[in-house]
């Protein structure tokens, strides 16, 4: 079938041909388009493209096509090198060129911030591309049930994929042998969810997700500090959280240090601080750091390392940033004062929100993982309090709609 022809969407069956020109981006970056009151979707299409494509999926009224010939092609359009590129739900960008790629994101940033928003025009100082579009990923996670996979485009089923040159050689490879043997060591035993981690010394560990506590291993990872060019030995528990992008790390924790580094804070305060890591990359720069973190795996990672590096002005705290914040900010100088906050992806919650505006240090560094939960909380943060002097985005995660942003905030 193609456009404009009489036949009926709602007739169309698995493995149906039927051409479309796209509209637009969806809020997950999938291309789109309205047609006869459905929504049809078509992964690895670019807004303004003609996709002759075939029927995945016919829901009331939303249709799921794979492209299978790009009629009229945009000339941002790109060769994607995976295999299950428009059928695996983990990369949405593959098809389009990386410069490209970063324009949209910075797009995007910016797309949350409109007229009458009180940080408007935001100080944005571009995006912060990858020296690797491929090839960066440290991690990965594969689920059941049945053989562990990657969750599918828009399905409810995993796919078994054999590659993912997303991620870096070694997980490659483990990802590639595990597929080979059908995980069997872990459905034998009962284990649908696999996590796959490599560091940068090599290290790799194949494992459960959710291991038994005596069953924790233990990684060391190596970071150069990009401000002082000292390098580092980190311990880090492979199941605990730890920034993704091997090739982009050192480039995220200079855009975060390097404000705390021009302040030079009496006291600074890493709220979700996880494993410590921009603490212990702001201890140079400041008297005191103190960081709050409420996984207990996380603390001990941040403990170990603080010892083992001898970081003296650096405390931990174990509990939930909600419940203690607001005892720290209170104490805190009124002028040489900072705060990291790195929440998760829903961005900072309203009680925490509350405690910064009622105890506002001078100095707010703010790491976001969400464009969207990062505007929104800017909207309070500078309604009356602080003013955003300056942001910048980075592709964490290329080849994906995902992006990191940092922004620094400065107290009226």
């Amino acid at each position: 079938m193609t456009l404009g022809s009489t036949i009926n969407l709602k007739q169309l069956a698995r493995g149906d041909s039927l051409t479309v020109t796209i509209d637009r981006f969806n809020n997950k970056y999938l291309g789109e388009t309205d047609l006869q009151g459905k929504t049809v979707v078509v992964p690895g299409s670019i807004p303004g493209e003609t996709i002759q494509g075939e029927v995945i999926r016919n829901w009331k009224r939303r249709l799921l096509l794979k492209p299978v010939e790009i009629v009229n092609p945009s000339r941002d359009r790109a060769t994607p090198e995976c295999q299950h590129f428009t059928t695996c739900a983990g990369c949405q960008f593959q098809h389009i060129d990386y410069q490209a790629q970063l324009e949209i994101k910075q797009s995007r940033l910016q797309s949350y911030f409109d007229d009458d928003h009180p940080a408007t025009p935001i100080p944005l100082r571009g995006i912060i591309g990858s020296p690797n579009p491929y090839r960066y990923r440290n991690n990965i996670k594969l689920h059941g049930p049945g053989e562990p996979g990657f969750w599918q485009v828009l399905g409810v089923d995993m796919m078994r994929n054999q590659e993912c040159p997303i991620c870096v050689e070694s997980v490659e490879q483990a990802l590639q042998e595990q597929r080979q043997q059908r995980f069997q060591e872990f459905t034998n035993q009962g284990i649908l969810n696999v996590l796959i981690r490599g560091t940068k010394r090599g290290e790799v560990y194949v494992g459960p997700e959710h291991p038994n506590p005596d069953e924790i291993a233990w990684l060391t990872e190596e970071l150069t500090h990009p401000l002082t060019g000292v390098t580092y030995e980190l311990v880090v528990p492979a199941h605990a959280f730890w920034q993704g992008s091997t090739p982009m790390l050192p480039k995220l924790v200079e855009q975060v240090v390097r404000p705390i580094q021009q302040f030079q804070p009496e006291k600074l305060i890493e709220s979700y601080c996880g494993m410590g890591l921009f603490g212990l990359m702001s201890a140079p720069f400041a008297k005191q750091v103190i960081g709050i973190e409420d996984n207990p795996l996380a603390i001990e990672a941040a403990n170990q390392n603080q010892q083992n590096l001898a970081v003296n002005n650096l405390e931990i705290f174990h509990g939930k940033t909600e419940d203690y914040l607001s005892d720290f900010l209170a104490n805190l100088p009124w002028e040489k004062s900072s705060l990291i906050v790195d929440p998760p992806r829903s961005g900072l919650p309203k009680k925490v929100l509350k405690q910064i505006l009622r105890y506002p240090p001078q100095q707010l560094v703010y790491v976001s993982c969400s464009p969207e939960s990062f505007a929104r909380n800017l909207k309070q943060l500078c309604r009356d309090t602080y003013q955003l002097q300056d942001v910048v985005g980075l592709d964490l995660f290329p080849q994906t709609k995902h992006l990191e942003s940092v922004g620094v905030l400065e107290r009226l």
